[in-house]
């Protein structure tokens, strides 16, 4: 597993798999993979076991404001039987700034927040 502070701005992520969070019921982890149809794309995946049934969320946003995502919102979700989305991001949406949201399904149906990840974006422009 790599490190993400091992990535910045301006460099690529490493290839592989980052543990984020292994809190129990958030237990998260960020898979890396070369994406060889379009070198100014990311190809966004989110995937979740056959058991894991309820909520989940992973929301892009261009910039960082206040410690978390600000602009417009690009958004993939997974619930019930549904268990991979994926979207492909192209420029202008991808930004050096560029920042990921994470959210699960909570108490009474309200989203739970678990993370934010920042300078995820692979070299852009």
């Amino acid at each position: 597993m790599s490190n993400l502070t091992e990535a910045t701005a301006t460099e690529q992520l490493p290839l592989g798999e980052t543990r984020i969070t292994d809190a129990p019921g958030a237990r998260v982890a960020l898979t890396v993979e070369e994406f060889h149809e379009d070198a100014d794309a990311m190809e966004l995946a989110l995937q979740t076991p056959d058991h894991i049934t309820w909520w989940k969320s992973v929301s892009y946003f261009p910039q960082l404001q206040g410690g978390r995502g600000y602009g417009p919102e690009l958004r993939i979700e997974t619930k019930d039987k549904v268990h991979e989305a994926r979207m492909i991001l192209f420029l202008p949406d991808l930004t050096r700034n560029g920042v990921i949201e994470l959210w699960k399904g909570g108490f009474m149906n309200f989203g739970a927040f678990i993370a934010v990840l920042q300078s995820l974006v692979c070299r852009v422009g």
